[in-house]
């Protein structure tokens, strides 16, 4: 069995970004609502997996919050200094659709230690995986700005931190229902990070992930968008992993995997299109196990990005987790809902996307 670790601090349950997170609007003739990035459903989804059994099979860490030599990895000292401002002040826009509270700061920092203390220790063979439970998000914030309940970018700083670690290749992938604008930002001229985005097509930020961004410069052929039409399901996303990330990933032989695992992709999901089970996401986490098994001598480090679905979002951690443990898909509730419906069947007009790329993006043709 592969010496697993789970990362999670309490610290992250208690950001909070607020009645309606920046996204609805609070005012005359609006009935407050609760948020659908509320953190407590972080704390349930942990809660789950403990009550299973899974959490048994890891190492539970708390991770120490990340220092300024961490953050200034990816992000300007003005970025810095806002959320800390924002933070301090217990409410506001530290960006763009990026509400905090006192706590976020903290948190946010404690989010960023939590990834890359994860990959320091995978590169260092104390774990072979790593799973980060963590809060606030973090793929949508670009080097100079939060975007999107992202305050620091984890993963990003996390590619950073594997390099100055000493790995020359790293792999990033994306599976978060969004595109993940602000990883490709930080490594689009970079020809050691290779970052992949499984997204919803046209969904956010408005067209952004489209397949002709390839990367620039020494960065050419390093970014490979998959923008997958609403209503993808199962069949669509394994077939991603199977014809696109996994021919790209052995093309460009990485060192470590990286994978912003947001879950906001289920068929639940208030904040995406897409038809993705418990049973999808356990496929994927597994694949990309035996793909780290493979060409990385396991090294594999998945963080917690979006997910949105207060009942739905537990059951799809459990089935990650579940899967870098190497046991069985878990129970799930509502997979009755989702798996018979005709979406999760490869479409035609889902297939000429994938088809396209094969096709077409310089590390597949």
């Amino acid at each position: 069995m592969p010496n697993l670790a789970w990362y999670s601090h309490e610290v992250c349950f208690w950001h909070d970004p607020g009645q309606g997170s920046g996204y609805l609007p609070v005012g005359p003739g609006i009935e407050p609502l609760r948020q659908f990035a509320v953190d407590p459903d972080l704390r349930r989804a942990e809660g789950l997996v403990r009550m299973a059994g899974v959490l048994d099979h890891f190492t539970q860490v708390t991770p120490d919050p990340a220092g300024d030599d961490d953050l200034l990895l990816v992000h300007t000292r003005a970025h810095v200094d806002r959320v800390e401002a924002a933070s301090a002040l217990g409410a506001g826009d530290a960006g763009v659709y990026a509400h905090v509270n006192h706590h976020s700061a903290h948190a946010a920092r404690v989010a960023v230690g939590a990834c890359v203390q994860a990959t320091t220790a995978v590169l260092d063979g104390r774990h072979h995986r790593a799973y980060c439970l963590v809060r606030p998000p973090g793929h949508h914030a670009e080097p100079d700005r939060a975007m999107a309940l992202c305050l620091y970018n984890n993963v990003a700083i996390a590619a950073r931190a594997a390099q100055r670690h000493g790995a020359r290749r790293v792999l990033v992938l994306d599976w978060d229902v969004h595109h993940g604008n602000g990883i490709q930002r930080a490594f689009y001229t970079d020809p050691d990070v290779l970052y992949v985005s499984i997204h919803q097509e046209g969904l956010f930020p408005p067209a952004s992930g489209l397949v002709t961004e390839t990367g620039e410069g020494a960065g050419a052929g390093r970014t490979l968008n998959v923008p997958l039409p609403a209503g993808s399901g199962h069949e669509a996303y394994l077939a991603a992993l199977t014809r696109l990330v996994e021919p790209a990933a052995r093309a460009f032989g990485p060192e470590l995997i990286l994978v912003a695992a947001g879950l906001d992709a289920g068929g639940h999901d208030p904040m995406g299109r897409m038809m993705c089970t418990s049973r999808t996401f356990h496929a994927m986490t597994a694949r990309m196990c035996a793909l780290a098994d493979e060409l990385t001598g396991g090294r594999i480090v998945l963080a917690h990005e979006g997910g949105y679905s207060a009942w739905y979002q537990p059951t799809l951690v459990l089935a990650v987790a579940s899967a870098l443990a190497g046991l069985p898909e878990p129970p799930d509730p509502f997979l009755h809902s989702l798996e018979h419906l005709p979406g999760q069947r490869l479409r035609p007009h889902q297939n000429r996307v994938l088809a396209h790329l094969e096709a077409h993006h310089p590390l597949l043709a």
